[in-house]
């Protein structure tokens, strides 16, 4: 299944099972999501967040200022309020350097630009204007999406490229559960 597929699987069935009890609603869940264990939703977001930070040029590159994994809610509380449907979010923030700042946008383009080349489709947000890009890119075979987001140096921001991949949702027992637990603290000890 592919996740713009699982996407709109697991919108429709978490709409429908809202007003269901727990149990109920675990299960409707539950089968709408597949077989991805938050394990490969991890492991998708971390692969394609790193593929995209490595097709920057190097020259540009300043210093990874941070990087974060989390797992994260499919959805808001009113629809999945146990957090059962969980998938990664895997983020990298990436400081140009001030020789490079001047053309951030256009080396963002350029990086949006391989994956256009790759079947990917590239949705502007609205949040988007002259200094600060936001751009959303998905691919009906992938497991996992990609936001690209870059800021320019004009109104004080510091030139950065921050790359956001978020994986497939996967039916976990919640946010407190040893799986999640477990997953995100590898990251925790990896980091420190």
């Amino acid at each position: 299944m592919t996740i713009a597929a699982g996407a709109a699987v697991l919108a429709t069935v978490l709409g429908a099972c809202a007003s269901g009890d727990g149990a109920e609603q675990s299960q409707n869940i539950s089968s709408a999501l597949g077989d991805v264990t938050l394990a490969q939703s991890k492991s998708y977001a971390q692969l394609l967040r790193n593929e995209a930070s490595s097709r920057l040029p190097e020259i540009i590159l300043k210093e990874v200022s941070e990087t974060t994994d989390v797992s994260v809610a499919c959805e808001d509380e009113s629809v999945d309020p146990e957090g059962l449907a969980r998938s990664w979010s895997s983020t990298t923030s990436i400081l140009i350097t001030n020789s490079t700042a001047a053309r951030v946008q256009s080396v963002s383009e350029d990086l949006i630009a391989t994956f256009v080349d790759q079947g990917w489709t590239s949705t502007l947000e609205e949040e988007s204007t002259d200094t600060l890009t936001i751009a959303d890119l998905r691919n009906d075979s992938s497991l996992a999406w990609i936001q690209i987001a870059t800021a320019s140096k004009a109104d004080g921001q510091v030139p950065s490229i921050v790359i956001t991949a978020r994986g497939a949702c996967a039916m976990t027992e919640g946010p407190l559960s040893d799986e999640v637990v477990l997953l995100e603290g590898q990251d925790a000890a990896t980091a420190g």
